[in-house]
């Protein structure tokens, strides 16, 4: 009897394993070891979680759900350490994961009870088990895809903690509940409309969570198309700065060039009666008198240039010492606005970080290459007061008003372009390795 009942609890803890790997989905792009190391690390901790529970349940005759909150919390920690993450993006998809199997066990709950009636769902059963992780799997096969496709989509790109935060408490209130659902004797389920109700519950409960994902989805893709707008506006806001002050300068030149000849055979006169001093005086009252552009060709393409010449003016302004070297067409295989954003990202948090040293060891390198049109290079290194606050293998940002997703979403374009981004420190310097892999857009 012990034996069978072990089997059973063993068989029923093996839903640990689909919902591993649905947690795990979502990080596609985010695992610290990458899938095969971490899939490698996984599986002794999950047959050490499964007879751990079993144990327990066994040992010391606890409920599954009371056996299961240390087997879900030492699951938890596991999980985090191995990802990339902040901790609210991990809180939230592993509630999420676990606030659903529990909807799908209950369900278990109920197809069990036709088959044991005098039977309760506190405890596991073989037949219970066995229905337990056929739900449990089927439902894993057929989620498991879009959670990879736009599940990581969302966690790629979203970098607000609040956000996730309010999810993972949306999917802890639905796990109460479904927690609190389990029958502790399935006779009850027979008692009046008990059962049909059980049913209602159990269909809103998955309902809800379906629709907590969607909504959740389509709200995130809103606050990105924003934050893609508002990025693609402050490049235009640059390009139109930029176009008013090369209009200026035309406009200026206009009328230099107007006056030329006059200026020619003024010189031409003083010239013949051989005014050399007039000549000299003359040549710099009009040298003085021409405009100056103080829009510089840093780069062929014209939004790339209009952003590293707002960065070169907020550099001069902060006493910085900034170094560009960019190789870019006038056309470039990769999202203007992606590639603005990442250099953007860079050189907005260099720019800060050089404003916490002293005069003198104010810098900025820059280099932005393309090579054999496939491969965008984005090299920077800055000077900064040494102070980092690193977290999940990313920086975060310790001014007091400061979120820190600047890196995070440089990462996140990165990635999406098939690229990578490394950052790391040395001392008193920064560095910011990204690269971008091209495609004709």
């Amino acid at each position: 009897m012990k034996g069978d009942l072990f089997l059973a609890a063993v068989l029923s803890n093996l839903i640990l394993v689909p919902g591993a790997l649905f947690c795990l989905a979502p990080m596609a792009h985010q695992l610290k070891y990458g899938s095969r190391g971490t899939i490698l690390r996984m599986i002794p901790v999950l047959a050490g979680l499964i007879l751990a529970g079993a144990g327990l349940e066994c040992g010391f005759s606890l409920s599954e759900s009371l056996a299961r909150v240390p087997l879900l919390i030492v699951a938890f920690v596991a999980y985090h350490l191995c990802l990339t993450v902040h901790i609210s993006k991990s809180l939230s998809i592993f509630a999420y994961v676990s606030a659903l199997i529990s909807v799908l066990s209950n369900a278990a709950n109920g197809l069990d009870a036709l088959i044991h009636p005098e039977a309760g769902g506190i405890f596991p059963t073989l037949s219970k088990a066995l229905i337990q992780l056929g739900i449990v799997t089927v439902a894993a096969i057929v989620l498991i895809y879009p959670a990879c496709r736009f599940g990581s989509h969302l966690v790629d790109r979203l970098d607000m903690d609040r956000i996730w935060f309010v999810t993972f408490l949306l999917s802890f209130i639905i796990l109460f509940v479904s927690i609190n659902m389990v029958p502790q004797k399935y006779e009850t389920l027979y008692t009046n409309k008990v059962y049909r109700i059980f049913w209602i519950l159990e269909g809103t409960l998955l309902a809800l969570l379906i629709l907590l994902s969607v909504i959740f989805y389509f709200i995130v893709e809103s606050i990105l198309n924003v934050a893609k707008i508002q990025a693609k506006t402050q490049v235009l806001e640059m390009q139109e700065s930029i176009y008013r002050k090369q209009k200026e300068y035309m406009e200026s030149t206009a009328r230099a060039r107007h006056d030329f000849k006059q200026t020619v055979r003024t010189l031409n006169m003083m010239a013949q009666n051989n005014d050399l001093e007039g000549i000299k005086n003359y040549l710099g009252q009009y040298i003085s008198s021409m405009p100056e552009n103080d829009v510089e060709d840093l780069c062929k393409n014209s939004a790339v240039n209009a952003l590293l010449n707002h960065y070169s003016q907020a550099a001069e302004k902060n006493n910085i010492d900034l170094t560009l070297q960019t190789d870019l067409p006038e056309k470039i295989p990769v999202s203007e606005s992606d590639l603005c954003s990442v250099i953007g990202n860079i050189l907005d948090n260099a720019v800060l970080a050089c404003r916490d040293m002293t005069e003198g060891d104010r810098y900025i390198r820059l280099s932005v290459t393309l090579q054999n049109n496939e491969n965008l290079y984005i090299v920077a290194v800055n000077s900064f007061n040494g102070r980092v606050r690193p977290l999940g293998g990313f920086y975060r940002s310790t001014r007091s008003q400061g979120n820190g997703i600047g890196l995070l979403s440089v990462a996140a374009i990165a990635s999406n372009t098939g690229g990578t981004a490394r950052f790391y420190h040395e001392g008193n310097e920064f560095y910011s390795d990204v690269m971008m892999r091209a495609e004709y857009h």
